[in-house]
Order: C-alpha cells, then sequence, then structure tokens
C-alpha cells in the first residue's frame, strides 16, 4: 500500500492545484476547456504513441490482463442494466447512473500506473484504454438512447466516427503499427513525440482538478452513493475477480483491479450534455468519485497484492 500511496499523493496534489488554480481565478474557468483539449487531443496521443511503439512485447503476456478488464467493463454495464429496476429515478438520471458506474478515467491511471508499476504498468493500461475505450462508449450511447431525454435521434455514423476517431485509439493504434515495424523508435521524431507526452499527464490531472464541481454532490446524494459504491466498491471486485479466473497474478492483476476501482471521467458529462442525460448527476459522480477514490484506490491495489 505504501507504493501505491507515494504515486497517488502526487497526482491528487497536482488535481489539487487545478482546482485552486480556478477556484482562485489565476485561470480563469474559460481557460480551463481549451487546456483539456490539447492535452487530450494533441499531447495523450502522443504520449501513448511513444509508450506503445517503444514496449517490448516478447517480455509480456498482457492478452489475459486486457481481457479481463474487457470483460469487467461489460459486466458492470450488465449489472447495472439488471438493478434498473430498482433503481427509482427517472431515465436520464438513470443514464448518468450507468455512466458514473461503467466510465473510467483512464489518463489519471496511466499516470498513477506509471509511477507505482513503471513501464510495463503504463503499457499495460495503454493496451487497455484502447481494448475498452470503444465499449465503454458503445454502452454509454445505447444507453443514453434509450432512456436519454431527447427527441433528438443520434447520428449512428458520427457516432462511430467519433469513436473510430478517437485521439487515444489512433495513438496507441499507431503506437503498435510503428512498433510491429520498427520504426520511429528512436532518433528525433520519437524524442519530439516523447517530449510532447511527457506534458500530457500534468495537464490532464491539473484539468480533472479545474473540472471539479462541488456544488453538484449537493443533489440526488442517493444516486451518488449508489455510484460511488458501484465504481469504488463493486467494480474493482468484479474486476479482480474476472481477472482472478483468467489466471491474471502479481502487478498485472493489481493493474486490472485498479482500472475497475478508477474514478469517474468527465467524458460522461459531456456525453450526457449532448444525448440528454442528467448532466447535473454526472458532475457530481465525477466529483465524488474522485475524490473517495483518494481512500478507495490504494485499499483495492492493497488487497489485490495480497491475492495476488
Amino acid at each position: 500500500m505504501t507504493t501505491i500511496l507515494g504515486a497517488l499523493l502526487p497526482i491528487f496534489a497536482v488535481i489539487g492545484v487545478g482546482w485552486a488554480l480556478r477556484r482562485s481565478r489565476l485561470m480563469p474557468s474559460e481557460m480551463w476547456p481549451p487546456i483539456s483539449r490539447l492535452a487530450y487531443v494533441g499531447l495523450s496521443p502522443a504520449l501513448l504513441f511513444s509508450v506503445i511503439s517503444r514496449a517490448n512485447f516478447d517480455q509480456m503476456s498482457v492478452a489475459p490482463a486486457v481481457l479481463a478488464a474487457v470483460l469487467g467493463f461489460v459486466s458492470m454495464g450488465a449489472l447495472v442494466i439488471a438493478l434498473k429496476p430498482l433503481i427509482i429515478t427517472d431515465g436520464p438520471a438513470f443514464t448518468s447512473v450507468f455512466q458514473g458506474s461503467v466510465r473510467w478515467n483512464g489518463l489519471v491511471i496511466l499516470a498513477l500506473a506509471t509511477l507505482s508499476y513503471g513501464l510495463d504498468g503504463e503499457v499495460l493500461v495503454s493496451l487497455i484504454m484502447v481494448a475498452t475505450i470503444p465499449i465503454v462508449n458503445v454502452m454509454a450511447v445505447t444507453v443514453l438512447t434509450i432512456w436519454g431525454a431527447t427527441d433528438k435521434t443520434p447520428d449512428l455514423k458520427a457516432v462511430v466516427w467519433r469513436i473510430v476517431s478517437n485521439p487515444l485509439i489512433l495513438g496507441c493504434i499507431a503506437g503498435a503499427i510503428a512498433n510491429l515495424l520498427g520504426v520511429f523508435q528512436t532518433g528525433a521524431f520519437a524524442e519530439v513525440l516523447a517530449l510532447m507526452g511527457r506534458a500530457a499527464l500534468p495537464l490532464i490531472l491539473l484539468a480533472v482538478g479545474a473540472a471539479l464541481d462541488f456544488t453538484a454532490l449537493n443533489g440526488r446524494r442517493g444516486l451518488l452513493a449508489l455510484t460511488a459504491v458501484n465504481k469504488l466498491i463493486i467494480a474493482p471486485l468484479v474486476f479482480g475477480g474476472i481477472a482472478w479466473v483468467l489466471g491474471v497474478r502479481g502487478e498485472a492483476l493489481a493493474i486490472v483491479v485498479l482500472v475497475g476501482a478508477s474514478p469517474g471521467a468527465a467524458s460522461a458529462y459531456v456525453l450526457a450534455q449532448q444525448l440528454g442525460g442528467d448532466r447535473r448527476l454526472s458532475a457530481g459522480d465525477v466529483t465524488a468519485t474522485t475524490l473517495l477514490s483518494l481512500i478507495t484506490l490504494p485499499i483495492a491495489v492493497w488487497i489485490a497484492t495480497q491475492i495476488g
């Protein structure tokens, strides 16, 4: 637990700096969306390309861990759908409970895995991201299409394009191709991308802090509590159980549990705004799970380490 705490504290310190910068108006609210977009669209793909293009897959066995993560997200989605008759709320609020229970902040977990487990952790989380981002997005859009409060029919082509053109996925795929061909692993181009990538995670963490909305915690506290329990307690148990059955052990097991125990992602708020979800509840979900994960993440990973 000491290792994960040592990695977690500086990450949350940077998140706290982001919140303080916005709160103090040293960097006003209107400055943060462009910063977040720069980190997400411009710098994060460079980071993922750099990591995957240089990875030595001959010394890694990642397939069972990636499969466990995929099955974990699908299982959590199925669980929330199965619980819908017991969740007494309107359709838009249910979509936010679903997103809050299923979506994960991959870049925060990438930073944590890198600090805790080095290059192997960085590579494994990157591969889990490229495998699960499309699946999570398809599930979220489907649920919002059925229960979201909008008369607008989602454009299927636009949804598909949004998924296949996701900058994080493209960065991972390009890195895998470069790794396979043995190109752009050294030299000026590789160094430029590596330098860009090193700027991604600090900016992402600052943007996460700036997006925290404490006022959103005041409404629908029962649903916020349900989402937090799903995301921070049930999900790591589900992910860890699946990984264990698939024979995943050691650091790989801890990383899969880390993925399951991740706080929610701000993309849930954006999608709720676009497709008729309860965006206020989604903002509360992200804030609550981000704050509580400071406590739950070390516990989840410590348990996984003891078992695995």
